[in-house]
């Protein structure tokens, strides 16, 4: 009877061991997405009346009490906006893990540190060495691009994750959302866009506004850039009102792929 005691005991113990083997097995062997930084964008050296800071690679221009930063964001920066990497709306994740930003991306910032009022507007523009000129995009062009993903085919209550059905049909970049099969994630991703895009707005002194400006995806064989911030105007004590521009010269650069040495045997 002992012996039997023990037999059981000793199966259920197998049988647990292996359970959790397996299970260890299956989490060790699921996809973890990971970005992989092969482009980014660096300031040009030599800009006059600029700041530069050493780190983060964010180029700083002050006017008349107004400083305006832009840094930009590679794709591990882009990767870490949000916990969850599959509600990311600048980027798509592939079912092998592999991590694509979807846009160029920069965080703008806004600081009024002396003038009375400052009005500041969304609208950026970025200018490539060829002359190709890109617009910020705006919030409303993604409200457009959410719009056209009204399918009953996505109305449906529960809809299988973590990983989402991506079918590019004519441009490798383009927007995981036209057909993402994940209604509450796509409703995640649009909560971001709200939150993290630049706004337009009035700035006392004082004051400061955060934000991203957004563009299309440049070229790989994109290098020398500038980007225009056109719509800053100062409104002084006596009201009269002065617009400025901040113009800032970046590079794309695509990282170096380490080199593996090949082993004789």
């Amino acid at each position: 009877m002992t012996y039997q005691f023990l037999r059981r005991n000793q199966t259920k113990i197998a049988h647990i061991v292996i359970l959790v083997l397996v299970c260890g097995i299956c989490v060790s062997c699921a996809v973890v997405p990971q970005p992989s930084v092969d482009i980014y964008i660096e300031p040009i050296e030599g800009q006059t009346n600029t700041n530069i800071h050493p780190e983060t690679g964010a180029v700083t221009i002050e006017q008349k009490g107004v400083a305006v930063t832009i840094e930009p964001l590679d794709e591990a920066e882009i990767f870490a906006l949000t916990d969850d990497p599959y509600i990311n709306p600048y980027q798509f994740v592939t079912k092998n893990g592999n991590v694509e930003p979807i846009y160029t991306v920069f965080e703008l910032t806004v600081h009024n540190l002396k003038t009375s009022r400052v009005l500041v507007e969304e609208s950026a523009m970025l200018i490539d060495k060829n002359g190709a000129q890109y617009a910020n995009l705006h919030f409303n062009y993604f409200e457009d691009l959410y719009g056209n993903t009204e399918n009953p085919k996505l109305n449906t209550p529960h809809t299988p994750r973590p990983y989402p059905q991506y079918h590019i049909p004519y441009h490798r970049y383009y927007p995981y959302y036209q057909t993402y099969v994940d209604v509450a994630a796509l409703k995640e991703g649009q909560e971001i866009l709200a939150q993290s895009l630049f706004e337009s707005g009035k700035l006392f002194k004082g004051a400061k506004r955060r934000g991203l400006i957004v563009f299309d995806r440049l070229h790989r064989d994109t290098t020398d850039m500038r980007i225009i911030i056109p719509e800053i105007v100062i409104v002084n004590s006596d009201g009269k009102q002065e617009k400025l521009k901040f113009n800032f010269d970046f590079r794309q650069v695509i990282a170096e792929k380490p080199v593996i040495e090949k082993r004789e045997y």
